[in-house]
């Protein structure tokens, strides 16, 4: 909510800066046109200045060169009237201009137009001189106003443009309102959509298109949601039932292989088979214990038995573990925990920790059938317990890196496949993080989970 007052409050200044900047625009072109209008108002070539340089010598009237000039660039004629209203002298006269005047025709045209002729007059010492432009080159409009609405002026001027800035003010701030309104539907949409709920806007106006957009995409996002837990359910279903179906007859061909491995009446080779029966058989038992880890873990469906634990202790006892029950020699366990690690706890369920470190070093052992060095190392740093497991073994194709890192679905690969996504599931429910990389050629694994 605070983004879209924001928004809004952005919106209503950036229209006021620009109801300024037209004022300033306007007021600006106005100067322009009004310094345009009167450019031939220059002293260089005003009336006063032309009439000057009209004198008489004797009975004849001799115009300057610099005043002839003058009338030629900027006027089209000129005359001189004497007192009686005759013309006494000219340039350039139409011939539909009279060459006599009465005083009410003077009082006329000096003013406005002679014969639509636009005129200036100016006193001369001999007369009246007039000057005289081109038909229709010229508007004059008569305007007057008290001396004291003059005086004023300044202040009119000012009060207007404050009531224009106010109405664009107020015209700004009712459609920010609207704005506002139709902005926060749909950010609420928006909202209830991340939250699975169905959204149905009516919006006209501007937003109608963007309103649709999100009602189609809150329907089909619905419709995608339905269908996904559809299928998680179907597929949840069917590994609770496959698993369920399975553990029965998978006990007894165990019990059985078992029973028929200890039996010393067969040969060696029988005994062989026995026991690749009853290993075959656990394989998958193990593997069916995976997929319902895995789902459960997905879904939050395992219950966490959460308690603060020493996470050096655990480590030890499953290097011990291994250690003592390994049959062979071609595996080497090194262990290295800091002064600071000594006592980080870690609150978690500890079997979950215990199945994740199990499924690491298992899978070094899996994939590195003649043997490799495993290497364990535990740290503290900022407050987080970084566990890192490394061998020397054949390590991760770029396949597989890339699927661990970057993929939260079940991996499609199954080298390295269901058991280290297991472990990444694990370390995420408990708000860890797990990365994943090759070390001199051997696999390289890191852990790092919140210390308490």
């Amino acid at each position: 909510m605070k983004g879209i007052i924001k928004i809004i409050l952005r919106y209503i200044l950036s229209a006021a800066g620009i109801a300024v900047l037209l004022l300033i625009t306007n007021l600006t072109f106005l100067t322009l046109w009004q310094s345009y209008s009167q450019k031939n108002k220059s002293p260089k070539y005003n009336v006063c200045n032309i009439s000057q340089g009209l004198k008489k010598e004797g009975e004849n009237f001799i115009l300057s060169d610099k005043a002839s000039s003058s009338i030629e660039d900027n006027f089209k004629w000129a005359m001189l009237l004497n007192d009686s209203g005759k013309v006494i002298w000219s340039k350039n006269l139409p011939k539909d201009v009279p060459l006599s005047y009465t005083s009410s025709d003077i009082a006329s045209f000096s003013r406005w137009y002679l014969n639509d002729y636009p005129v200036k007059t100016w006193h001369h010492k001999n007369g009246l001189f007039v000057l005289g432009n081109s038909k229709h080159s010229t508007w004059k409009y008569n305007f007057e106003a008290s001396e004291k609405a003059m005086f004023n002026s300044p202040k009119w001027l000012l009060a207007g443009l404050i009531i224009n800035f106010l109405i664009a003010i107020l015209l700004a701030f009712l459609f920010g309102i609207r704005f506002f309104n139709s902005l926060s539907s749909i950010a609420k949409a928006v909202e209830d959509m991340a939250k699975k709920k169905p959204v149905s806007l009516n919006i006209k106006g501007p937003f109608i298109d963007l309103a649709n957009n999100i009602n189609n995409t809150s329907k089909e996002l619905l419709r995608q949601q339905k269908l996904i837990e559809k299928r998680d359910m179907a597929r949840n279903n069917w590994i609770n039932s496959v698993s369920h179906d399975i553990r029965t007859p998978l006990s007894i061909i165990m019990g059985y292989s078992s029973s028929l491995e200890d039996n010393t009446s067969f040969s060696k080779e029988e005994i062989k088979q026995f026991s690749i029966i009853r290993s075959q058989s656990e394989k998958i038992k193990q593997l069916i214990e995976d997929l319902n880890l895995t789902v459960k873990l997905e879904y939050e469906m395992q219950p966490l038995n959460m308690h603060p634990f020493f996470i050096s202790e655990l480590v030890r006892k499953i290097v011990v573990d291994y250690l003592n029950n390994l049959c062979e020699n071609k595996y080497n366990l090194e262990l290295s925990i800091s002064d600071e690690a000594q006592r980080c706890m870690l609150n978690g369920d500890m079997r979950l920790f215990e199945r994740a470190l199990n499924n690491i070093i298992g899978n070094s052992m899996k994939y590195n059938e003649n043997g490799c060095d495993i290497f364990i190392e535990i740290k503290e740093e900022d407050n987080f317990c970084i566990i890192e497991i490394k061998d020397n073994g054949i390590g991760f194709n770029n396949e597989v890196l890339e699927n661990l890192n970057t993929s939260n679905e079940f991996p499609s690969g199954v080298s390295h496949g269901l058991g280290l996504f297991i472990v990444k599931q694990i370390i995420t429910v408990h708000g860890g993080k797990t990365y994943f990389k090759n070390w001199n050629n051997g696999s390289y694994i890191i852990l790092c989970i919140p210390a308490i």
